[in-house]
């Protein structure tokens, strides 16, 4: 059965649509309120493939799925037409920062390896060139330049198409909407420059941008395709949806695009470079401070291009520019955060990834980097950041500059030789020796401690108080071992601490669980009370984000134990391992019962062969 079949089963076995007032999940459990329990056919419910089991408690049905249960809900909602990001709960607030990066990280995932292959081919080609190898004139470089630049410069549409799959809307129409922006008719009346803008319907002004390389602009398109897609679908009879629900989609988002989205973004671009030319005329190192700092993001969000019309105009004015050099040193900055991560990760995979985004940085293309290593690991971007900012301000105390435009890259160090080249040299140790070890000491290592043998992981107490047997817990979907093995402990502090090592793969945005995948794929799941998940995140501080590496020294949350238990619902802390289809063997190393410290070593789990 699919996803779908089974959340019509389930449906059925409550008693049909018209007998759910409301559905929304937790980390385990869809959740619904009904307006009749009676009706619900419990014995074909647990049948149901998927259903682990059942319990009504609190005036609500709790249909156990699994950890996956996100995964079912959305199908489920979008069958009783509900609000799928409305769950009932409290969502968990992010900051705009983080949750930009979040997006971007999630967006730029699946299109590294094309930008990273691309990157470092063409970074070794401007290598070879700055170094009178080869000629950029020569027909060798012009067709290995295509094979390179192809990527960055229709980038909009490989973005397109990630970020349709991250804002779940049409993915070949989100390539359409990036298709518009790079149009013959647009890209040549760029180069031509005989106008600034088109007059739509004869009033309305599509101005004229170069579009190729930016991810911002189609970012932002996107998102707002995925929710006109979504209304005009909705508002449609059935029977039009497929021809017109496409074809209003595209228009309306389309001219969206062309006439706000796009150029609010290139706007803000021209505003960055007017900031940029305005520190300058204050002092030199305020704009090093300043322009190592903004660097990062701005290659990040496309809009660092701001940049080269003041380089360009500083060459043609007085001879110089001490904007490039800064420049660089964010590049070898990026670089040197990047490579600090390649000693944290433990697979092949990811340090080959690591590895060749480094030497791309150091070749001057950053991009792999960026969107590849540092918008997931975000400590090390603001290692790179700092790094930007502290050497670009000590170049500048030295006013090193540059005598013509070359790309940033370890082989553009030549064109510094002259009175400035030792401090070039010194503001490229500085940037790359201060953000990795920023991001050396930023990063936890990947690689866990307790899990070093692949066959084996070490659960440790995830707080201090008293242990409680798992049969013991007053929930019978735990109890019961429904969801897996583990243990619960009666927490007598509120400190929530990691029981593994690994990467925290979901935090509940009732901040009531966390869940946490090891190195060699135990699932374990950190429940914090027991119906919780109902106080909608008061009583919990979470201080880890999904993504981020944990070691049983992590602490991962707080819980106000009076006021939850004021609530009226029991504090012990529940540890399970999800996917005991993993687990060879499950014991204890000492006799548990008693008190014990966090982080003490409870268990040894063995896995199978």
């Amino acid at each position: 059965m699919t996803k779908e079949d089974i959340v019509k089963q389930i449906i059925k076995d409550v008693g049909g649509s018209d007998n759910i007032n409301n559905a929304w999940h937790c980390m385990t459990r869809l959740r619904f309120d009904l307006k009749d329990e009676k009706k619900v056919d419990y014995a074909a419910l647990e049948k149901t493939p998927k259903v682990v089991g059942t319990k009504y408690q609190s005036n609500q049905l709790q249909v156990v799925i699994g950890t996956d249960v996100a995964d079912y809900y959305a199908p489920l909602a979008k069958e009783l037409g509900l609000d799928e990001a409305n769950q009932g709960e409290t969502s968990e607030k992010k900051g705009a920062v983080s949750l930009f990066m979040d997006t971007v990280s999630g967006v730029f995932g699946p299109i590294v390896p094309a930008i990273a292959g691309a990157g470092m081919i063409k970074g070794l080609m401007a290598g070879l060139v700055a170094l009178n190898v080869i000629s950029n004139q020569t027909d060798t470089y012009l067709v290995i330049d295509m094979i390179a630049s192809g990527v960055f410069t229709f980038l909009p549409l490989f973005v397109a198409a990630s970020a349709a799959r991250i804002f779940k809307t049409n993915q070949y129409l989100a390539i359409a909407i990036a298709a518009t922006l790079q149009f013959p008719t647009m890209t040549n009346a760029v180069a031509e420059g005989s106008i600034s803008a088109f007059r739509l319907f004869g009033i309305l002004p599509v101005p004229v941008f170069n579009y190729a390389g930016t991810v911002i602009p189609i970012i932002f398109a996107v998102l707002v395709l995925s929710y006109i897609y979504r209304w005009v679908d909705k508002l449609l009879p059935q029977v039009l949806r497929t021809v017109f629900t496409p074809t209003i989609s595209l228009f309306v988002a389309g001219i969206l695009t062309l006439t706000v989205i796009g150029p609010i973004s290139i706007h803000l671009g021209n505003l960055l470079a007017a900031g940029v030319a305005g520190l300058f005329t204050i002092s030199p190192v305020l704009a090093g401070i300043v322009v190592g700092a903004i660097r990062p993001i701005a290659i990040f969000t496309g809009l660092h291009h701001a940049m080269t019309p003041i380089a360009l105009q500083n060459f043609a004015n007085q001879g110089y520019d001490m904007l490039m050099p800064m420049m660089f040193m964010a590049n070898m900055a990026i670089t040197g955060a990047t490579a600090a991560i390649y000693f944290k990760v433990k697979t092949k995979e990811e340090k080959s990834i690591i590895l060749s985004s480094a030497v791309s940085g150091l070749l001057g293309i950053t991009e792999p980097a960026l969107f590849g290593i540092l918008s997931k690991y975000k400590k090390a971007f603001i290692a790179a950041t700092v790094g930007s900012s502290v050497a670009s301000a000590f170049i500048s105390f030295f006013g090193v500059r540059i005598y013509g435009y070359i790309l940033s890259s370890i082989f553009s160090l030549p064109a510094y030789i002259g009175e400035y080249f030792v401090y070039a040299v010194l503001g490229i140790i500085l940037a790359i020796g201060l953000s990795f070890a920023m991001s050396w000491f930023l990063v936890p290592n990947q690689a866990a401690e307790g899990d070093r043998y692949t066959n084996e992981v070490d659960l440790h107490a995830v707080t201090h108080g008293e242990y409680v047997p798992l049969e013991d817990v007053p929930d019978e979907v735990f109890s019961t071992k429904m969801m897996g093995e583990g243990y619960a402990i009666e927490s007598q502090d509120g400190q929530i601490f990691a029981p593994v090592s690994g990467e925290v793969t979901t935090v509940f945005p009732s901040k009531h669980a966390v869940g946490i995948k090891t190195q060699n794929g135990v699932e374990v799941l950190v429940h914090m009370g027991i119906d919780t998940v109902s106080l909608g995140g008061q009583g919990f501080d979470v201080f880890v984000k999904a993504g981020e590496q944990v070691t049983p020294q992590t602490k991962l949350a707080q819980m106000d134990l009076p006021y939850i238990k004021q609530q009226g619902k029991e504090t012990m802390v529940i540890v399970l391992i999800t996917n005991m289809d993993r687990v060879q063997q499950f014991s204890g190393s000492t006799d548990l019962e008693g008190r014990h410290q966090a982080g003490a070593l409870l268990e040894k789990v063995v896995l199978n062969a």
